[in-house]
């Protein structure tokens, strides 16, 4: 009878909806097989864009940015079911900046006891120095590793120029302010090639000196590892550089080794939801529609005390931002601006963390928001990334606190200014012009022909007196005499680590350091966490598609594909020149950009 109640009460349980006794639940988890330990499968490539990705139809990001991605490596740290991870690197474009952001990102991860293995089909500069934080470096026999020493390449126009008939009338404040130099030389100036070895040999050492930390060797003999390359994977694995030659599925097979276990589950999604949106029907449509704009995948607001992430990527000009689907953006100061106050504006925002990616740009929307950066009371954080140069630094320069790694590049605090002339080209091709001026300097920015000197002089007033502004104001940021901070001036391009001797940077750390200090700087108890107020906030997807192209030319990617190296390069800073001085007329912005390939 008592049998017959337990059994009736049991299935009473299950038609109500109710929970079975604890000793028949504890039967049914006993049957049930462990789950298999959760391998993370992550792949890093391409540049690992700043700010928000677009929002796709299923509400989440279409791709991962240097941020959600060290979001995912750190949650995984804390996960108790995930036991390892592989990180497949293939084709980073990114600087030593947020190749460090990965490595304390994975380096954390490992911190908890777990193994990073780092699969490496074929290795640049970049993907090395990322894998150089993993437990294992594994590659399959048929790879190579292109580990070598660093080298920058500027193409220089000015003989071409001379055969078409165009100049640049070019002018800089700085001695190593060399922007114009590709178009007004035929080689580097001895300042301008005095700089890029120096920052080129800092950066070359903070390479030798992941892959030292790593072999547990003096960072003189992991220099020789460098100058020893390029590698095949059995070559870098005599030398200790590669740890396991093998193929994606014996790699999978030495995990479930190492971990004890016959099978494990390997997650390519790791972070992300796991749902089938239902797209069907009218409502269906309508849903589809709300997705395509962005509506419906925000997060509501709460009372909770939040820091405001503000991103400040791509070059600086006056007037709104643009972002493309393709990561492609430009800094507007009305929307950094707006962002900046609308943070200010939020009761529930105790802080502020501004995170810069930028070359520079225009001088004067480059000062705005520096303005509005000093202006506001709330405590603001700058941190930087692979770039935070000449404008860049100038936008940065105001904040309470400022944090760079190690090989940001960064200072620049220079000034340049010019204009192309094409009356030359212009003869060559039969098209004359004719000109009616009255009154002084009213063909100044005329393309016909080069500054006369009342032009010249006026224009390098506007320029002399940008500079003193850029510097003084740095001064006042840094608390340092206008002479000691002149010193360090002159359009000079240094390190993060170098900046940070010198004065020019606060502390050498992650987003998250900075953050950290943020919610220091306001007060905020070591019992809160504060939320996270990303701005600006994530595009939709058909925003993302559609918005941009209505503000830019767009050369067609197959057609810039075709064209050989220098050519894209000249392009490229044309594009830049064109778009920047249309409108702005004295720039501080970087003379070059430096990749680690």
């Amino acid at each position: 009878m008592t049998r017959f109640l337990a059994r009736s009460l049991g299935l009473t349980c299950l038609l109500f909806g109710l929970a079975a006794p604890a000793d028949e639940a504890k039967k049914d988890e006993a049957k049930a097989p462990p789950a298999p330990p959760v391998v993370v499968d992550l792949v890093l490539k391409g540049s690992l864009t700043e700010g928000p990705s677009p929002v796709g139809l299923d509400g989440e990001p279409i791709g991962d940015n240097l941020k959600t991605t060290v979001d995912k490596i750190l949650k995984a740290k804390d996960d108790a079911a995930v036991k390892a991870m592989i990180v497949r690197i293939h084709g980073l474009s990114i600087g030593l900046a947020k190749g460090n952001e990965m490595r304390q990102a994975l380096a954390k991860f490992r911190e908890s006891g777990k193994k990073v293995y780092a699969f490496l089909e074929s290795a640049e500069n970049a993907d090395f120095l990322v894998a150089t934080a993993a437990d294992e470096v594994v590659m399959p026999e048929s790879g190579w590793l292109m580990l070598k020493g660093l080298a920058a390449e500027i193409t220089f126009y000015k003989a071409l120029f001379d055969k078409i008939g165009v100049s640049a009338d070019w002018m800089q404040v700085g001695e190593f302010k060399s922007y114009g130099e590709p178009f007004t030389r035929t080689q580097m100036s001895p300042a301008f090639r005095e700089e890029i070895t120096a920052l080129l040999s800092d950066s070359l050492g903070i390479m030798a000196e992941a892959i030292a930390k790593r072999q547990g060797i003096a960072p003189a003999d992991a220099q020789a590892l460098i100058d020893g390359g390029p590698y095949s994977p059995t070559a870098a694995k005599s030398v200790g550089l590669v740890n396991r030659i093998c193929y994606e599925d014996q790699l999978v097979d030495a995990i479930k080794k190492d971990l004890g276990v016959d099978k494990v589950k390997l997650d390519t999604k790791y972070g992300k939801k796991d749902e089938t949106l239902d797209l069907s029907g009218f409502a269906g449509f309508m849903k589809m529609l709300q997705m395509l704009s962005g509506e419906g995948t925000k997060k509501a607001s709460t009372n909770a005390p939040k820091i405001a992430l503000i991103y400040a990527s791509g070059p600086i000009s006056t007037g709104k931002s643009t972002s493309s689907l393709f990561g492609e953006s430009t800094m507007g100061s009305e929307t950094v601006i707006k962002h900046l106050r609308e943070a200010e504006k939020d009761k529930t925002v105790k802080a502020i963390v501004l995170r810069v990616d930028s070359p520079g740009g225009s001088a004067l929307a480059s000062d705005l928001i520096w303005r509005e950066v000093v202006r506001i009371e709330k405590p603001i954080v700058a941190t930087m990334s692979d770039v935070a140069a000449s404008g860049g630094y100038y936008i940065s320069m105001g904040a309470d606190k400022i944090y760079a790694e190690p090989g940001t590049l960064t200072g620049s605090i220079g000034v340049t200014g010019g204009k192309f002339v094409l009356g030359g080209l212009m003869d060559k091709l039969g098209v004359s012009t004719d000109t009616v001026t009255v009154g002084k300097n009213g063909t100044m920015y005329s393309s016909n022909r080069p500054f006369s000197e009342a032009e010249r002089a006026a224009m390098k007033r506007l320029m002399d007196d940008t500079y003193r502004q850029f510097v003084a104001k740095a001064a006042a940021g840094r608390k340092m005499t206008v002479e000691a901070l002149d010193k360090l001036a002159g359009g000079r391009v240094y390190t993060g680590r170098q900046a940070q001797k010198l004065g020019l940077v606060d502390e050498i750390g992650t987003t998250d350091d900075a953050i950290a200090a943020a919610k220091n700087l306001a007060g905020l108890g070591s019992d809160v966490t504060p939320e996270l107020l990303v701005l600006p906030k994530a595009q939709g997807l058909l925003e993302a598609l559609v918005g941009p192209l209505e503000d830019r030319d767009v050369m067609a990617p197959s057609l810039r594909a075709a064209m050989p190296e220098p050519a894209r390069s000249m392009m490229d800073r044309l594009a830049v020149l064109q778009g920047l001085f249309s409108r702005e007329r004295v720039a501080v912005i970087l003379p070059f950009d430096l990749k680690i390939h």
